[in-house]
């Protein structure tokens, strides 16, 4: 691992991802609009940039991995204690993805509090819990930071114990239907993370891991392999596989990127990722007839590696332009989202939960002046966030 100069354009391209899932999920609420702005819908063979802006995430998440694990071993080389906070992390990702979820499938009239309050106050709790305090020694200023994150627990077992859904006849509390994006997350994270962790960091023996596993993914969902009874569970982890394997090319990409300094053989590495992007979509070439064709909501084999095809391009051209020529002064609006992608993710449902898009007039939901309001929606989005990163909001899980 390189341990010089950071390497900037990985925070633009984590700014670039979390800016795009906010305009998308907005956009998502917009009617009349190209079906290119929108996911494909199940059943179908098929992409949009939209269905690539998750993978993306998951991409990201890898390429940060080798340098917060060297970081981290370095502090503390206690394997224990990276442990723990590999677990615990995971299960916060859990935990808030399946809040998430559930706040979506309330039951509106049965639910003890109204869903503005409950939505709103999840969040609060997210922040009080998650934020990242100043390190201090005065005993006063550390008891009151315990206090805040203990509220926050409180909140959020008081949400769990008012919760309700399902219908009125036959209501229920609160149950993972899926562990939602955040929790999606926090399952890839975690294989990929054992992974890298085997290999020792070492990115032949990743490598050759990360082939191994990719060719069990694709094995798993191949139609001519008949049932495969006895890989029943494996073959329904194949969404997880999927996800793991995004976050393990962006692993590999970053080995790839961080020998020697930024600025050393930059050619070379981006050649060989260059090449890498060639291989991964040659592989959804091949696999798409057998394998499920291209779908996100699936999570088949072909979107998962035309999916790192695309997005091994799109940071080979942001490395060039920041890390390579300098350029960077066109991406300072998306610093916020790059340094804070927690907070800037909840922000939009914070605000859907106390105002909705009661708001805005039907003219802005539709059409493309739906398209512009949710870009502004988003820049707006950002420039909150780094307002409240400003003032000591800053979430870490």
């Amino acid at each position: 691992m390189s341990r010089g100069k950071r390497i900037l354009s990985i925070d633009i391209f984590r700014g670039l991802t979390i800016f795009m899932m906010v305009f998308v999920n907005d956009l998502a609420g917009v009617t009349d609009i190209p079906s290119w702005m929108k996911h494909v819908p199940a059943g179908y063979d098929g992409m949009t940039f939209v269905d690539v802006v998750f993978p993306a995430f998951l991409f990201i998440v890898g390429m940060a991995i080798p340098f917060a694990v060297e970081n981290r071993l370095e502090r503390n080389p206690d394997l224990f204690s990276f442990w723990k906070h590999v677990l615990v992390r995971t299960a916060g990702l859990l935990i808030l993805g399946v809040y998430m979820v559930n706040s979506a499938e309330m039951n509106r009239g049965a639910n003890l509090i109204p869903h503005w309050l409950w939505a709103g106050s999840l969040y609060v709790a997210v922040v009080l819990i998650w934020n990242r305090y100043p390190a201090v020694q005065d005993r006063r200023e550390k008891g009151k930071y315990m206090a805040l994150r203990a509220i926050g627990f409180l909140i959020l077992a008081a949400l769990y114990f008012m919760y309700r859904k399902g219908p009125d006849n036959a209501l229920t509390g609160m149950t993972p239907s899926w562990w939602g994006i955040l929790g999606l997350i926090g399952w890839a994270y975690l294989i990929a993370i054992v992974f890298y962790m085997i290999a020792g960091g070492r990115m032949a023996l990743f490598g050759f891991l990360s082939v191994l596993f990719a060719a069990l993914f694709i094995l798993l969902r191949w139609e001519g392999a008949g049932e495969l009874t006895w890989l029943g569970w494996l073959k329904g982890q194949t969404g997880h596989m999927s996800h793991a394997t995004l976050v393990m090319a962006g692993i590999f990409s970053s080995l790839v990127l961080a020998r020697g300094s930024i600025g050393e053989q930059p050619k070379v590495k981006v050649l060989q990722m260059a090449l890498l992007a060639i291989v991964a979509a040659l592989v959804a070439l091949l696999v798409r007839p057998v394998t499920g064709g291209i779908a996100k909501i699936g999570a088949t084999p072909a979107w998962t590696f035309y999916c790192i095809a695309i997005c091994i391009g799109v940071y080979l051209l942001i490395y060039w332009l920041v890390d390579i020529l300098g350029k960077r002064s066109w991406a300072s609006f998306l610093k916020p989202a790059g340094q804070n992608p927690l907070l800037t993710y909840i922000l939009p449902p914070f605000y859907y939960a106390l105002a909705g898009f009661s708001l805005w007039p039907a003219f802005f939901n539709a059409g493309m002046p739906g398209f512009f309001r949710s870009v502004l929606f988003s820049l707006a989005i950002l420039w909150v966030a780094g307002w409240l990163t400003k003032k000591g909001v800053r979430l870490h899980l």
